[in-house]
Parts: structure tokens; sequence; C-alpha cells
């Protein structure tokens, strides 16, 4: 019994022994296994900075007038986007964007490559120095039907992540003096000879409503104003209750008479019963076609902006019933008016409204 004792004990020893190895070597691994994860994370920190390094990098500028050679491809629309890489590094076009600001359709285009007949684009690398790039598209956009009114949003993203834009047609003015512009929150307004035309049934091409002559009572008539979005943080979205008032002024003073003109919808020409449409501004309700201004696409150019052409023509808004000036009861009187605007719009998601001093018009009056 002695002896199975003793044994006892010396086996005890050596599986003590063998645990406390066991635990100090699960100690060592967890040690080893947490610097291993520490080196792989902080190449992996590294190797974030680098590409964030590299994207910071990537600097474009789209080249006036941005979209050019215009053409066709077989059944398709053809064009060039002409860019310059101001950056320091190699750049590579992973997809462009198109964005009707008319209809809010996007149009997507992806890299050549087998299989895609139409909506892609070749010669997506774009090399340092470079400053008359061009990218070749093939699509289903006609983009000659662009207009000042009508315009695109084009974005070109990066494989590394980093997007840059620019409107089609490019019509972004030159940053000058206040004169010239009236500024009330994000709206400007151009002030210049053509910035305020109308069209009635039998002047069907806009002329400058500075003095409508000749002009008779009861005549239709429908009003176009210039306004730009100068916030670069978001587009506006206007109201159907916009408003060009033309209040009625006489020889002895204010007579107290105000047309109202409702803003009517893109399409509309002149008024008529076929000519001018309602604005809908209620994605629920059919014709849905709202007026977005565009925010300012130049970040640098906060007095910048995309000149929009909004129309005024209705008697009530949200429907296409003409409205015509006061002129004296018939013949061709000599009227004068003052017009206040009130803008109502929609800007990062808040509803706003403003009124505008705006201009004076006269009918009738000798040049």
């Amino acid at each position: 019994m002695r002896s199975f004792a003793g044994r006892r004990r010396g086996i005890g020893t050596v599986l003590g022994a063998g645990y406390f190895i066991i635990i100090m070597l699960a100690i060592f691994n967890l040690i080893m296994w947490e610097v291993n994860q520490y080196d792989a994370y902080q190449q992996l920190v590294s190797q974030m900075n680098q590409v964030d390094q590299d994207r910071i990098s990537e600097n474009l500028e789209f080249v006036d007038p941005g979209v050019m050679d215009l053409g066709t491809l077989g059944p398709y629309k053809c064009f060039n986007l002409t860019l310059r890489n101001a950056g320091g590094i190699t750049v590579n076009t992973a997809r462009l964007y198109f964005y009707n600001c008319s209809d809010n359709s996007l149009k997507i285009i992806e890299k050549a490559d087998a299989g895609i007949s139409v909506n892609y684009f070749s010669n997506g690398f774009i090399n340092p120095g470079e400053s008359d790039h061009k990218i070749g598209v093939v699509t289903t956009l006609d983009m000659s039907k662009a207009t000042a009114s009508r315009p695109y949003i084009i974005y070109l993203t990066t494989e590394r992540g980093r997007t840059f834009s620019t409107v089609y047609p490019r019509t972004i003015l030159p940053r000058p003096p206040n004169v010239g512009f009236i500024d009330i929150g994000p709206l400007r307004f151009k002030f210049d000879y053509y910035a305020l035309n109308y069209t009635t049934s039998s002047k069907i091409i806009p002329t400058p409503a500075w003095i409508i002559s000749p002009y008779s009572s009861g005549t239709p008539i429908m009003f176009f104003v210039t306004v730009m979005n100068t916030a670069t943080d978001d587009d506006i979205l206007l109201k159907r209750y916009c408003v060009f008032d033309c209040i009625e002024l006489a020889q002895t003073g204010a007579s107290g008479k105000v047309s109202s003109f409702y803003i009517v919808d893109k399409d509309s020409i002149w008024p008529g019963a076929s000519t001018m449409f309602p604005y809908v501004d209620d994605p629920s309700q059919p014709g849905y076609d709202p007026y977005i201004l565009p925010k300012n696409p130049d970040q640098n150019n906060p007095q910048g902006g995309i000149p929009n052409i909004i129309k005024f023509g209705a008697k009530t808004w949200a429907t296409a019933e003409v409205q015509s000036l006061f002129s004296g009861g018939g013949g061709y009187a000599q009227y004068e008016y003052l017009v206040l605007m009130g803008f109502y719009y929609v800007y990062q998601g808040h509803d706003y409204g403003a009124t505008i001093p705006f201009v004076a018009i006269r009918t009738n009056t000798p040049t």
C-alpha cells in the first residue's frame, strides 16, 4: 500500500506539470493570435489609408460643352464626353449616369463588354495630365434634344468611388456682380432683356414682355421667366401655387385690379386649349411632371446656377384656364402693371414661400 501511494503521488506530479504546460501553451497561442490579428489590422488600415489617398487624388473636370461630336451609330445615338484629368493619378471610369431633369428619368451607361450592344461607353481610362480625353458613348438617349429648360445632369463614377458631375447643356453663368439678378433665398431671377417673355395665340414665338403692343382686352397671354437655383446642396421643386401677379396701375394711381397667372406645365407653348397644359406637382395624379430646378453643380461658384424657363398662364392653379390682362374694356388703351411673383417650393424636404418684387411692364405704349 505504501508503494502504491507513492506511485500515485508521482502520477499526480506528472499530470500537474502537463496541465501547466498546456495552459502556458494556450496563453502563448492566444498572445500570438492577438499579435497576428493586430498586425493584420494595421496592414488593413494602411491599405485603406492608401485607397483613401488615391481616391482623394482623383480630380476630373468636364470640358465645355461636355457633350461633343453628336452623331449616330446604326439605330442608336453616339457622342463623346470630354474631360480633363487635373489629379495626379489615373482614373478608371466605372459607370455613367444621365439624369433627365424634365421627367426625372435615369439612364445608366455601363462599360463596353461582350453582349452589350447599346448604352455602353469606351475609353474610360483617363491618365494624369490629359486635357481633352474623350469617352465614347453609344446610347438610346438623344442628347440633341436637351435644352436649358430640359437639361441632363451627367454623373461619372470611378472605380475608387468618386463621383463627378456636370449639366448639359452647360449654361452656368460667370460670376457677375449682383446687378442683373434678383436673389431671394436659393432662387435667383435673371434680369435682362430676354429674361421675361410672353406669347399669345397670335404671337407664338416668345417675345420680350417689357412692352406688349398691340394688346386688346381679353386676349389670353402667357409669360416666361428665367429662374436659377444657386444652392449647391439640393434641387428645388416648384409647387402649383406659384403665381405671376400683374397689378394694374392708372394715371390716377393703383386701380386695385390684379391679373394672376399661375404656373403651367413646361410643355405649354402659348395660351390655348391644345397648347397650354395644367401644372401637376402631385405624384399621385396623372400627368405628374413638376419643375425641378437642379442644384448649382459648381461648388466653387455659389452665385452660379442653371437657368430654367418657368411658364405662367393659368387663371386658376393646377388648370389650363387661360388668363388675360386688363386693358380698359376694349381697344388699345395704354396700361401699366407692377409685377410681383409668389414662389412656393420644396427645398431640402421643407415647404417655402417667397414674394419676389420683379418688374414693371406696359401695354400699347409707343416705343
